[in-house]
């Protein structure tokens, strides 16, 4: 597993208060299995804030086709976050697959720390 397996982009809403800085986490389902959660390192002050568009390239098993991706954080400061979608694109053939959530994660917002969508 030395080479990437996937690239993916987080999109995070325009909503107020809707970026966060806590530490953000993803994990992918597919038709053989599953990831731990996936820690992805902000690139700059700005990634997970209002209308940001982040990008990761992540070394992981091949889980198959792709059918939910989960993402989370740890609330560790300003939790509340307002994930719209994120995209996954698979190296090995270029497969891509959209998961849109359009909603808040947080403990005062949603009342969770993580959530959820399917393809």
């Amino acid at each position: 597993m030395s080479d990437p397996t996937y690239t993916v982009w987080v999109k995070t809403g325009t909503e107020a208060l809707g970026g966060t800085d806590s530490n953000v986490y993803v994990m992918l389902f597919g038709a053989n299995g599953r990831t731990d959660w996936i820690f992805l390192p902000p690139q700059d002050v700005f990634a997970f804030e209002e209308n940001a568009l982040d990008k990761f390239v992540l070394l992981a098993p091949d889980v198959g086709d792709l059918s939910r991706v989960c993402v989370a954080h740890d609330a560790s400061a300003d939790s509340g976050w307002f994930v719209e979608y994120v995209k996954v694109q698979r190296h090995s053939d270029g497969r891509e697959w959209m998961f849109n959530f359009h909603q808040w994660v947080g403990d005062e917002e949603a009342g969770r720390r993580s959530v959820c969508a399917d393809a």
